[in-house]
């Protein structure tokens, strides 16, 4: 049984992440950590625990960590996943409730005590991670692996023509993850936009798969409105949820490249973006193996089957 800890900032393409991961038989989901990003720290919390409840597995402790930046203002993304992160669906209030540890003691505590076995998987803001590494740095040697969506460093960016949401978030925690000795795979936002977007046929499949299907094309629905403005496809992208697949499936995997990274926090005009050394012109050594493509069909079929209906 693989062990994994999920980090997000929860909204709509966060919560079918969660589903997914929830719903597969073969990992055992250890927490939920959450963290400020696409909404404020307190709607992530309540939209995470929506998501424990709507998946109808287990009940793995969500804890709460840090409420903003390290250094910059909060930067949220209402205009693009509704103001509370999922769709504007006015969902109830969740009966599950946080656990009472922050979630930054909750990473340290979770890799200490699976000493090796710990795979993380970060959705949002690196903030969580960035703090966890600064208090405990022999993280590092005690996960065996972290799963980042984050960068575009293939494409322009989603925020700004550079950056991607979760990097410009938090630039300067994304250079301490990806600076501290982790064993990281990086999943830029492209990559969502390719082989995992989602578009009518796939919609329409999703309704027919029942509640949780229908579920995920609702709580995208400001996605979808978003994305109609900038692009003509019909649909919406799943960077969250391809992440995680590249983190349950590693034979989705169709070509990696394992080079130098950084993420430029010092700069006004760039900041956030993520670089890719990939003819080594630094001459520094690799510090992470990123995502270059998965392979058709498989992303979709798997989400499918996850939020397929169960007897």
């Amino acid at each position: 049984m693989r062990h994994i800890l999920i980090d997000t900032d929860t909204a709509s393409d966060d919560a079918v992440a969660l589903l997914m991961a929830l719903r597969e038989p073969d990992v055992r989901v250890e927490a939920i950590t959450t963290v400020a990003g696409n909404c404020p720290l307190e709607q992530c919390v309540k939209n995470a625990l929506i998501c424990v409840e709507k998946a109808g597995t287990y009940t793995p402790p969500v804890y709460a960590g840090m409420a903003k930046p390290l250094f910059r203002t909060r930067y949220h993304s209402h205009h693009i996943h509704g103001e509370d992160g999922m769709g504007d669906m006015a969902l109830p209030d969740p009966q599950l409730t946080a656990a009472p540890m922050h979630a930054v003691d909750a990473i340290i505590d979770c890799a200490a005590r699976l000493n090796g076995e710990l795979e993380i998987v970060t959705l949002g803001p690196l903030t969580n991670l960035a703090m966890a590494v600064l208090k405990a740095p022999a993280l590092a040697e005690q996960v065996k692996r972290v799963y980042v969506m984050g960068g575009s460093g293939l494409t322009p960016g989603n925020i700004t023509p550079l950056a991607e949401f979760n990097f410009y978030a938090d630039a300067e925690a994304a250079h301490l993850v990806l600076t501290a000795g982790l064993p990281l795979t990086l999943v830029g936002w492209e990559i969502g936009m390719g082989e995992a977007f989602i578009g009518e046929d796939d919609i329409e499949r999703l309704h027919h798969l029942g509640e949780l299907g229908r579920f995920a094309v609702r709580c995208n629905r400001t996605l979808m409105a978003f994305n109609a403005g900038r692009t003509e496809r019909k649909g919406f992208d799943l960077p969250d949820p391809t992440t995680m697949a590249v983190a349950l499936y590693p034979d989705i995997v169709e070509t990696s490249l394992d080079a130098y990274y950084w993420v430029e926090y010092k700069s006004e005009r760039s900041y956030g973006h993520y670089v890719i050394d990939s003819t080594h012109l630094t001459g520094e050594p690799a510090n992470a193996r990123v995502i270059t493509r998965i392979k058709p069909g498989l992303f979709k079929e798997k989400l499918f089957s996850l939020l397929s209906h169960r007897e």
